[in-house]
Protein backbone atom coordinates (compact mmCIF):
# COMPACT_ATOMS: atom_id res chain seq x y z
CA UNK A 1 0.00 0.00 0.00
CA UNK A 2 1.46 3.28 -0.84
CA UNK A 3 1.47 5.89 1.65
CA UNK A 4 -0.73 9.10 2.22
CA UNK A 5 1.26 11.37 4.34
CA UNK A 6 2.02 15.23 5.20
CA UNK A 7 0.31 17.85 3.23
CA UNK A 8 -0.97 15.96 0.45
CA UNK A 9 -3.52 14.43 2.41
CA UNK A 10 -6.20 16.19 5.30
CA UNK A 11 -9.95 14.58 6.08
CA UNK A 12 -12.47 16.46 7.66
CA UNK A 13 -15.31 14.50 9.59
CA UNK A 14 -18.32 16.16 10.59
CA UNK A 15 -21.04 14.45 12.85
CA UNK A 16 -23.92 16.89 13.06
CA UNK A 17 -26.15 14.97 15.96
CA UNK A 18 -26.72 17.79 18.34
CA UNK A 19 -29.07 20.42 16.81
CA UNK A 20 -29.79 23.87 18.07
CA UNK A 21 -31.43 25.83 15.46
CA UNK A 22 -34.91 26.62 15.61
CA UNK A 23 -36.15 24.61 12.92
CA UNK A 24 -34.10 21.72 13.53
CA UNK A 25 -34.29 20.99 17.32
CA UNK A 26 -37.49 18.91 17.46
CA UNK A 27 -36.10 16.60 15.08
CA UNK A 28 -35.20 13.41 16.17
CA UNK A 29 -31.47 12.93 17.17
CA UNK A 30 -29.13 10.97 14.35
CA UNK A 31 -27.87 7.60 16.02
CA UNK A 32 -25.00 6.93 13.91
CA UNK A 33 -23.22 9.86 13.81
CA UNK A 34 -20.20 9.09 16.28
CA UNK A 35 -20.02 5.07 14.78
CA UNK A 36 -19.76 6.75 11.40
CA UNK A 37 -17.36 9.02 12.11
CA UNK A 38 -15.11 6.01 14.06
CA UNK A 39 -15.96 4.34 10.78
CA UNK A 40 -14.71 6.74 8.34
CA UNK A 41 -11.40 7.96 10.72
CA UNK A 42 -10.45 4.52 10.69
CA UNK A 43 -10.89 4.08 6.89
CA UNK A 44 -8.86 7.02 5.99
CA UNK A 45 -6.27 5.86 8.40
CA UNK A 46 -5.96 2.63 6.76
CA UNK A 47 -5.80 4.53 2.84
CA UNK A 48 -2.92 6.77 4.64
CA UNK A 49 -4.48 10.02 5.23
CA UNK A 50 -2.94 11.09 8.36
CA UNK A 51 -4.02 14.70 9.08
CA UNK A 52 -7.63 14.20 9.83
CA UNK A 53 -10.38 16.27 12.07
CA UNK A 54 -13.69 15.65 13.42
CA UNK A 55 -16.28 17.68 14.34
CA UNK A 56 -18.68 16.29 16.27
CA UNK A 57 -22.34 17.40 18.30
CA UNK A 58 -21.81 20.89 19.66
CA UNK A 59 -18.46 21.57 17.83
CA UNK A 60 -19.99 20.96 14.89
CA UNK A 61 -20.74 24.37 14.33
CA UNK A 62 -21.02 26.08 10.42
CA UNK A 63 -18.24 28.95 11.45
CA UNK A 64 -16.11 25.66 12.11
CA UNK A 65 -17.00 23.39 9.52
CA UNK A 66 -16.45 26.02 7.04
CA UNK A 67 -13.11 27.05 8.82
CA UNK A 68 -12.10 22.94 8.64
CA UNK A 69 -12.79 22.23 5.12
CA UNK A 70 -11.11 25.96 3.34
CA UNK A 71 -7.62 25.33 5.38
CA UNK A 72 -7.99 21.66 4.59
CA UNK A 73 -8.88 22.55 0.98
CA UNK A 74 -6.27 24.98 0.67
CA UNK A 75 -3.40 23.11 2.17
CA UNK A 76 -3.25 19.63 0.43
CA UNK A 77 -1.02 20.98 -2.61
CA UNK A 78 -1.27 20.06 -6.36
CA UNK A 79 -1.83 16.73 -6.82
CA UNK A 80 -2.95 16.07 -3.00
CA UNK A 81 -6.36 13.92 -1.73
CA UNK A 82 -8.87 16.18 0.30
CA UNK A 83 -11.62 13.43 2.57
CA UNK A 84 -15.27 15.37 3.47
CA UNK A 85 -17.31 13.58 5.05
CA UNK A 86 -21.08 13.93 6.68
CA UNK A 87 -23.23 12.46 9.12
CA UNK A 88 -26.71 13.79 10.36
CA UNK A 89 -29.67 15.48 8.78
CA UNK A 90 -30.01 17.00 5.54
CA UNK A 91 -32.51 20.16 4.21
CA UNK A 92 -34.46 19.11 1.13
CA UNK A 93 -33.57 21.18 -1.54
CA UNK A 94 -36.60 23.81 -2.63
CA UNK A 95 -36.47 24.68 -6.33
CA UNK A 96 -37.01 29.06 -6.04
CA UNK A 97 -36.43 29.20 -2.59
CA UNK A 98 -33.11 27.46 -1.44
CA UNK A 99 -30.28 25.33 -2.10
CA UNK A 100 -30.14 21.15 -0.23
CA UNK A 101 -27.47 21.73 2.54
CA UNK A 102 -26.42 19.50 5.95
CA UNK A 103 -28.38 20.41 9.23
CA UNK A 104 -25.07 21.25 11.69
CA UNK A 105 -25.55 22.59 15.57
CA UNK A 106 -26.49 26.12 14.68
CA UNK A 107 -27.38 26.52 11.19
CA UNK A 108 -27.73 24.83 7.41
CA UNK A 109 -24.55 24.92 5.47
CA UNK A 110 -25.90 24.89 1.72
CA UNK A 111 -23.80 22.73 -0.60
CA UNK A 112 -23.34 25.64 -2.75
CA UNK A 113 -21.00 27.24 0.12
CA UNK A 114 -19.15 23.92 0.52
CA UNK A 115 -18.68 23.92 -2.82
CA UNK A 116 -17.16 27.13 -2.85
CA UNK A 117 -14.80 25.81 0.32
CA UNK A 118 -14.01 22.82 -1.99
CA UNK A 119 -13.38 24.79 -4.74
CA UNK A 120 -9.65 26.27 -2.39
CA UNK A 121 -8.01 22.73 -3.30
CA UNK A 122 -5.69 22.93 -6.26
CA UNK A 123 -6.91 21.89 -9.86
CA UNK A 124 -5.02 18.86 -9.54
CA UNK A 125 -6.16 17.58 -6.17
CA UNK A 126 -8.78 14.74 -6.01
CA UNK A 127 -11.74 15.71 -3.08
CA UNK A 128 -13.77 12.64 -2.02
CA UNK A 129 -17.17 13.43 -0.06
CA UNK A 130 -18.97 11.04 1.78
CA UNK A 131 -22.59 11.98 2.20
CA UNK A 132 -24.14 9.71 5.00
CA UNK A 133 -27.16 11.46 5.13
CA UNK A 134 -30.90 11.85 3.91
CA UNK A 135 -31.04 13.51 0.09
CA UNK A 136 -27.48 12.78 -0.03
CA UNK A 137 -26.44 12.78 -3.68
CA UNK A 138 -28.20 16.11 -3.91
CA UNK A 139 -24.96 18.16 -3.19
CA UNK A 140 -23.43 16.07 -6.52
CA UNK A 141 -24.92 18.27 -8.82
CA UNK A 142 -23.85 21.63 -7.12
CA UNK A 143 -20.60 19.90 -6.67
CA UNK A 144 -19.67 19.41 -10.36
CA UNK A 145 -18.38 22.81 -11.13
CA UNK A 146 -15.10 22.53 -8.34
CA UNK A 147 -12.11 22.74 -9.80
CA UNK A 148 -10.59 19.22 -8.43
CA UNK A 149 -11.78 16.13 -9.30
CA UNK A 150 -14.50 15.25 -6.92
CA UNK A 151 -16.30 12.14 -5.74
CA UNK A 152 -19.57 11.68 -4.12
CA UNK A 153 -20.14 8.61 -1.96
CA UNK A 154 -24.08 8.98 -1.22
CA UNK A 155 -25.79 6.99 1.22
CA UNK A 156 -29.02 7.51 -0.83
CA UNK A 157 -30.50 9.83 -3.99
CA UNK A 158 -31.37 13.21 -4.15
CA UNK A 159 -35.50 12.33 -3.61
CA UNK A 160 -34.75 9.51 -0.98
CA UNK A 161 -34.05 9.60 3.06
CA UNK A 162 -32.26 6.81 4.94
CA UNK A 163 -33.23 4.94 8.09
CA UNK A 164 -31.84 6.31 11.97
CA UNK A 165 -30.12 3.35 13.03
CA UNK A 166 -27.07 3.07 15.91
CA UNK A 167 -24.82 1.61 12.78
CA UNK A 168 -25.07 3.14 8.90
CA UNK A 169 -25.72 0.15 6.63
CA UNK A 170 -24.18 2.71 4.06
CA UNK A 171 -20.81 3.00 5.87
CA UNK A 172 -20.53 -0.31 7.04
CA UNK A 173 -20.29 -1.95 3.85
CA UNK A 174 -18.23 1.07 2.69
CA UNK A 175 -16.08 0.44 5.04
CA UNK A 176 -15.88 -3.34 4.40
CA UNK A 177 -16.00 -3.08 0.99
CA UNK A 178 -12.49 -0.37 0.89
CA UNK A 179 -10.70 -1.76 3.92
CA UNK A 180 -11.93 -3.91 6.16
CA UNK A 181 -10.07 -4.65 9.11
CA UNK A 182 -7.79 -1.97 8.00
CA UNK A 183 -6.64 -3.81 5.00
CA UNK A 184 -6.92 -2.72 1.03
CA UNK A 185 -9.38 -4.57 -0.50
CA UNK A 186 -7.45 -5.54 -3.59
CA UNK A 187 -10.67 -6.44 -5.36
CA UNK A 188 -11.48 -2.20 -4.99
CA UNK A 189 -10.16 -1.11 -8.44
CA UNK A 190 -12.55 1.67 -9.10
CA UNK A 191 -15.76 3.85 -8.11
CA UNK A 192 -17.49 1.83 -10.75
CA UNK A 193 -16.85 -1.25 -8.83
CA UNK A 194 -17.38 0.26 -5.92
CA UNK A 195 -20.47 1.87 -6.99
CA UNK A 196 -21.63 -1.70 -7.99
CA UNK A 197 -21.16 -3.30 -4.84
CA UNK A 198 -22.49 -0.46 -2.72
CA UNK A 199 -25.86 -1.15 -4.31
CA UNK A 200 -26.19 -4.69 -4.34
CA UNK A 201 -29.38 -5.75 -2.07
CA UNK A 202 -30.28 -2.40 -1.06
CA UNK A 203 -33.50 -1.53 -1.62
CA UNK A 204 -34.96 1.44 -4.34
CA UNK A 205 -36.17 3.36 -1.46
CA UNK A 206 -32.84 4.00 -0.20
CA UNK A 207 -30.03 3.08 -2.84
CA UNK A 208 -26.32 4.51 -2.68
CA UNK A 209 -24.67 5.70 -5.42
CA UNK A 210 -21.32 7.40 -6.26
CA UNK A 211 -20.87 10.37 -8.71
CA UNK A 212 -18.01 12.28 -10.19
CA UNK A 213 -17.45 15.76 -11.60
CA UNK A 214 -15.37 13.97 -14.72
CA UNK A 215 -16.65 10.89 -15.80
CA UNK A 216 -12.73 9.53 -15.95
CA UNK A 217 -13.13 9.98 -12.05
CA UNK A 218 -15.07 6.44 -11.96
CA UNK A 219 -11.87 4.85 -12.92
CA UNK A 220 -9.58 5.85 -10.02
CA UNK A 221 -8.83 3.39 -7.34
CA UNK A 222 -10.98 4.64 -4.35
CA UNK A 223 -8.68 6.87 -1.78
CA UNK A 224 -6.36 7.84 -4.03
CA UNK A 225 -4.04 10.87 -4.34
CA UNK A 226 -3.03 12.03 -8.20
CA UNK A 227 -0.32 10.07 -8.88
CA UNK A 228 3.13 11.74 -8.74
CA UNK A 229 4.62 13.30 -12.18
Amino acid sequence: MTSVTGPRSAAVHIGADDLRHPRHAAWARPLSCRDTVERLSRLCQAAGVRTQQALLGPDATTGRIRAAIAAAAAGIGPGGLLVVTFSGHSERPVPGEHDGGWCLHDAVLRHVETAALLAAAPASARVVVIADTCYAAACAAVFTGVPATTVVLAACAENQATLNYQHSEFITKLERLTYHGGRPNPDCRSYTWLRRELRKDTPDVERPDVRANHPAAMRQRPFRPAPRR
